[in-house]
């Protein structure tokens, strides 16, 4: 191949002064290049002599933009330099912000705003000569126009892909190659080179940042399992202080009930005034440890908010993604806690189990009337009182729901342990062993005046009183545990559970239902109370048209103590 003689040519040479050995790259002109106001580019142009911008198809650049103008600008050169043409846009053109009155000498390179387009161009000049050298040299140049013209010793052919390639960019020297070409070939190394070392730069750093995010995700999990086993306990512990103190409060109840009832004996049989003084006394030290079960229970509750601490941050190590049905488990989650089970060691599917029995109160129009009739008769402030009084749940005011849709003069079937009357459903027995009378007609199946199991009132007492009986011994604080008890008879479930370990981290609902397979109607009636009282934490967002009874008990209560 001869020598290279390969010049960059200007644009203001004629064609037939170019040497048929020369090799001519490009020309020099402007080169354009069109951005959106975010900064992406949308295209690039180049021209060796003016250029016009517009919406019309007949432009040499279309800007298909409702804010442009058919024929919106021009760019032309005069006397050497490059001047720009407002030609009478409708939104005008800016430069540097300020506007283009008609037209404007261009400061090179420069960037020219198109109204309120959102469409910029930034224009460049390429191959314009050095001061000191023939030499052009241009910057961004559009390299897809250029023509190669180098004939070789045995006259002029053309030169294959493979053979131009070897010339310009084989790894080996080549003999007789000009002094462009040798350049060029020496340039392509450096550049080869420069290259390399970023691409070793960069998987360096790639490296580097795999390293840090696998040691990130190590101490994720195992911070993870530190805050959750932190926080697990703590909830028994919290769980354990519970029942000791709804235990010791049955107890002082029934002291203080006992002690009434001596003093009223001792008033009526006139004892001596000493006998009646040692009475005072023992009252005195009921009402003492009365007072210190009380400060047991703010600090029990202190405890409970810090545990959701625990839990928090448990939960911001975990990864999750943003689901749907993300917002349905997080009611779950919340409920389960408020029942009084563990949140962090809710069962897989047991969030499935609850939304299928969801769908079951949507397809029906039971819930949005014992809804209604709840509010009518402005039954929830007095459950949300009972229950508040015993230091129990509220989310227990679903009971009477699944029991009787809070229907104050339901009778059950007749069964071997009697018939089961009223919103809360007793039997006589029951009833009676938390201070309900009965009435003569206890054992058929008819409404009797005398049956205290009939006045909301009093069988709401009863059965928050029923309920924190099973809450501090059997169910050891475990509120699903306790809906269980309820509706299957606390006996016959005492049978079932009598054999597990005598703690709340061994005795609960999700190691209850592991155990033992509990009969088909414990587990609907379990489930049904649960679901209603997700529900009731949105009910707009499951399609009901009810307040809800939490919030609307606190709301009225607040009332009646503000009047």
């Amino acid at each position: 191949m001869q020598d290279d003689k390969t010049v960059i040519k200007v644009s203001t040479y004629a064609q037939n002064d170019v040497d048929s050995e020369r090799t001519v790259l490009y020309r020099p002109g402007l080169q354009i290049s069109v951005f959106k106001t975010d900064g992406d580019s949308v295209n690039q142009y180049f021209f060796t002599h003016g250029f016009t911008a517009g919406r019309a198809q007949d432009n040499d650049i279309v800007i298909e933009n409702g804010n442009v103008s058919r024929h919106h600008l021009e760019v032309k050169q005069e006397q050497g330099d490059w001047w720009i043409y407002d030609l009478n846009s409708a939104n005008g053109i800016y430069i540097l912000n300020k506007l283009v009155e008609q037209k404007a000498k261009l400061e090179l390179p420069a960037s020219i705003s198109l109204g309120k387009s959102a469409v910029f161009l930034k224009i460049q000049e390429t191959g314009r000569k050095e001061e000191d050298s023939g030499t052009q040299i241009i910057k961004d140049a559009d390299l897809t126009k250029f023509q190669v013209d180098v004939p070789d010793k045995t006259g002029d052919r053309s030169l294959s892909k493979e053979e131009i390639k070897a010339h310009y960019l084989g790894e080996n020297e080549a003999a007789n190659v000009g002094d462009f070409t040798q350049l060029f070939r020496t340039l392509i190394r450096e550049d080869r080179v420069s290259r390399g070392k970023n691409y070793k730069k960069w998987i360096s750093l790639l490296g580097i940042l795999f390293i840090l995010s696998a040691c990130l995700v190590a101490y994720q999990r195992v911070a993870l399992s530190n805050a959750r086993t932190l926080a697990i306990d703590m909830f028994y512990d919290i769980k354990t202080l519970e029942v000791n103190l709804s235990q010791s409060e049955i107890m002082i109840e029934k002291s203080a009930e006992v002690l009434e009832q001596t003093i009223n004996a001792v008033a009526n049989e006139s004892k001596l005034k000493a006998e009646q003084e040692l009475i005072k006394a023992e009252q005195g030290k009921i009402a003492a440890e009365s007072r210190r079960l009380a400060q047991e229970r703010k600090r029990l509750k202190s405890m409970k908010a810090k545990y959701q601490e625990y839990v928090q941050e448990a939960e911001s190590l975990r990864i999750r993604l943003p689901l749907s049905s993300r917002y349905e488990d997080e009611l779950i989650t919340k409920v389960a806690r408020e029942f009084g089970e563990s949140e962090l060691e809710v069962p897989d599917d047991f969030a499935a189990e609850v939304k299928r029995y969801i769908k079951y109160w949507q397809s029906s129009s039971r819930m949005q009337q014992a809804m209604a009739d709840l509010e009518k008769n402005n039954y929830a402030p007095t459950i949300i009182a009972a229950l508040e009084k015993e230091g129990l749940p509220l989310h227990f005011i679903y009971l009477p729901l699944q029991e009787s849709n809070y229907n104050t003069l339901a009778i059950g079937p007749e069964t071997s342990f009697g018939v089961a009357k009223g919103a809360w459903q007793f039997l006589a027995t029951t009833g009676k062993e938390f201070g309900l009378s009965s009435g003569p007609l206890a054992a058929v199946r008819e409404y009797d005046e005398q049956d205290e199991r009939f006045d909301f009132n009093q069988a709401t007492n009863a059965g928050s009183k029923y309920l924190k009986q099973i809450y501090s011994t059997e169910a050891q604080a475990s509120g699903l545990l306790v809906i269980a008890s309820y509706n299957y008879g606390h006996n016959r479930v005492k049978n079932m559970i009598k054999n597990m370990p005598d703690n709340p981290r061994d005795k609960n609902f999700w190691k209850f239902i592991q155990q033992y397979q509990i009969p088909k109607e414990t587990y609907d009636y379990v489930f049904y109370i649960f679901s209603a009282a997700v529900i009731g934490e949105d009910p707009m967002y499951f399609g009901f048209k009810f307040k809800s009874p939490l919030l609307l008990g606190s709301v009225k209560q607040n009332k009646g103590e503000l009047g």
